[in-house]
């Protein structure tokens, strides 16, 4: 599981739709109240924007057409048993992106393609 938080346009539809499934995937993990430190340790994720990566992933989806019926319901009480440095951890945006541009083609041309605009 992992949160790329890179701007979602960039993202190929496996990337973004994979990325959407991770979010409820954390969201499981956090109402289970397992450890995520492994998650937070290697740049993966960011609990304190889970609902509003969703949703940018979501509105990303739905202007591509594609169909997306599963909201995010994330209270602020699901983060609280985290330690408070993984409550307030904060993804390396920079080294998200290049590791995304060196696995994947596809988000690599769509930023290519950003850039030209």
């Amino acid at each position: 599981m992992r949160m790329w938080l890179i701007d979602p346009k960039i993202l190929c539809q496996k990337h973004l739709c994979g990325e959407h499934v991770e979010m409820h995937m954390f969201l499981g993990t956090l109402k289970k109240k397992i450890k995520v430190s492994g998650y937070i340790n290697n740049n993966l994720f960011e609990p304190k924007v889970l609902k509003s990566r969703h949703d940018e992933l979501a509105n990303e989806m739905i202007l591509r057409g594609y169909k997306h019926k599963t909201p995010l319901d994330i209270t602020i009480e699901q983060i609280q048993y985290l330690p408070n440095n993984e409550k307030e951890a904060k993804i390396n945006k920079v080294e998200s992106f290049k590791e995304l541009i060196k696995r994947c083609d596809i988000c690599n041309s769509r930023f290519l393609k950003t850039q030209k605009l």
